[in-house]
């Protein structure tokens, strides 16, 4: 995606179309000219927080869509809040800036400038007082983490340091695990995730690309830390049902090695005294030994870490300062307390395999995936079969609608045609009467309850916007068929259009079976 340019040569429609379909992350920050400016979020393409001018989500966003003239800078490494503001898709928002009156041009202000000039003594007063004070304090409130959960029990699996920040405080309640899980895969990322909920904490360590190991600590007892696929497997089920908030931290093959080795290596010297080890000397022995692993240090004031790699300092941090320093000082002073506890362990010369994540999310993309391909087999021999008896056999899935592209069409023609003949045949119009009659009398609430809860089988806590669609539709065929027809085009973060159709598809089908 381009990282800047002028708005008269790339409108600002453009730049949101080019950001979904590259699936962009990052901030872009849109002005105008006239002193206005506008901070748009996004995640992966999708648009899911903006703010600017005082407004915020979808009126901030129809708002620039509306500026002709400025610039606009893309920023892919910027820290992104955890507020959702935006609520509507991008074809969406941008019909809402076309329908809606273009506002008036800012004009500059000269006249208060020539005043203020003529007179010095006020001028100075206003620029010292109100101006920088407004600057300074309008973007602060909202750049910080609203609602950052931490675990009642107050532990970290282990103690990880700052990094290359991707992604801050990001709500668990609307993030595709798997498809998170898999971009990382497919970017050869080297870092860790990390989840914090009120009862538990969790941490997958990432080298190119593979989940090297997960750590999960979800109860009070201090012995519960669990590691490999079980770990994986509650961190999985917390993050699906929207607990907490997660991080995603960039760090150095080096450090993400040591911090491996912190989690799955044997000690090599434990339970050492800070009162009777000369710590300078130790990491000079290791050193010489060229040493790959970590020292810990715990004392009453903190955690500190000294990662090594072949003997040389890869990087040191402790709990309470978490930036990575290339000199062990910080992490040392913790030696003043004498009953601080030291801990070496040396790297594994066992290679462990990596985590198997399909195993754990890849259930969760098999139920998406199977409704299109389980609803052939059973489908094809009933269709025929129960023509004759159209009253009855409708509660069987009725899924070869789904290989016709237009059912909604066939639906209304097949019961005018029936209508239309009546006298055809008079034994026949008993059996006609029936589905005329049953029509107008269908509970529309129970068939928008029964597809409401297909969006939520198919989409899980994403499944908001598509519930929302269809609980506002008129209760009559045609307004439920139009409620679906819009659900291909909504924008929801990690779930592909493709998904959103074949949902469609479903909901389109299921419709079918009560007429």
């Amino acid at each position: 995606m381009q990282s800047h340019g002028s708005l008269a040569e790339t409108p600002l429609r453009s730049i949101l179309e080019s950001a979904q379909g590259e699936r962009s992350t990052g901030t872009l920050v849109v002005r105008n000219g006239n002193g206005e400016s506008a901070s748009l979020y996004f995640l992966f393409g999708h648009l899911f927080h903006a703010q600017g001018n005082g407004k915020s989500g979808d009126d901030a966003v129809v708002s620039a869509l509306h500026w002709t003239r400025g610039d606009f800078e893309f920023d892919a490494k910027a820290k992104l809040p955890s507020d959702e503001t935006v609520k509507a898709g991008i074809p969406e928002l941008v019909h809402a800036a076309d329908s809606s009156p273009k506002p008036a041009p800012a004009e500059p202000k000269p006249d208060p400038q020539t005043e203020r000039e003529e007179r010095p003594e006020p001028r100075v007063e206003r620029k010292d007082h109100a101006e920088p004070e407004r600057k300074v304090e309008a973007p602060q409130p909202r750049r910080g983490v609203k609602h950052r959960p931490s675990p009642k029990h107050g532990r970290e699996p282990i103690p990880v340091p700052a990094g290359q920040i991707l992604y801050d405080s990001l709500k668990t309640s609307f993030v595709d695990f798997p498809r998170l899980l898999t971009t990382l895969e497919r970017e050869g990322y080297t870092g860790y995730v990390r989840l914090l909920t009120d009862d538990a904490s969790g941490l997958i360590l990432f080298r190119e690309g593979s989940a090297l190991e997960c750590m999960y600590d979800g109860a009070a007892d201090v012995s519960s830390l669990v590691l490999g696929k079980q770990a994986l497997q509650r961190f999985n089920d917390d993050v699906t049902a929207g607990h907490g908030v997660l991080d995603v931290v960039g760090l150095s093959p080096e450090l993400i090695d040591g911090l491996y080795e912190l989690t799955v290596s044997r000690p090599m010297y434990t339970e050492l005294y800070a009162a009777w080890v000369d710590m300078k000397a130790l990491l000079n022995f290791l050193s010489e030994r060229k040493l790959s692993g970590s020292v810990m240090i715990r004392s009453g004031g903190g955690t500190g870490v000294i990662i090594l790699a072949e003997g040389e300092l890869a990087g040191a941090y402790t709990s309470e300062s978490r930036d990575i320093s290339d000199k062990p000082d910080r992490a040392l002073a913790l030696c003043d307390d004498p009953n601080a506890m030291i801990e070496v362990k040396s790297a594994d010369a066992t290679k462990h395999p990596p985590l198997d994540v399909e195993e754990i999310v890849g259930g969760q993309r098999a139920r998406q995936a199977q409704p299109a391909s389980f609803t052939p087999a059973p489908v094809a021999a009933p269709a025929p079969a129960p023509e004759p008896v159209a009253p009855t056999n409708p509660t069987i899935p009725v899924m070869p609608a789904m290989t016709n592209e237009p059912p909604t069409a066939q639906i209304p023609t097949g019961s005018f045609s029936g209508f239309g003949q009546p006298g055809q045949a008079p034994g026949q119009v008993a059996a006609t009467a029936p589905p005329r009659s049953a029509g107008p009398q269908l509970d529309w609430g129970s068939v928008v309850a029964e597809l409401q809860a297909m969006a939520e089988d198919a989409l899980g806590n994403r499944a908001r916007k598509v519930k929302d669609i269809l609980g506002a539709a008129d209760p009559s065929l045609a307004g439920i068929e139009a409620a679906i027809d819009q659900i291909p085009s909504i924008s929801l973060l990690f779930v592909d259009s493709s998904r959103l159709e074949q949902l469609a598809q479903e909901m389109r089908a299921r419709l079918k079976s009560h007429l």
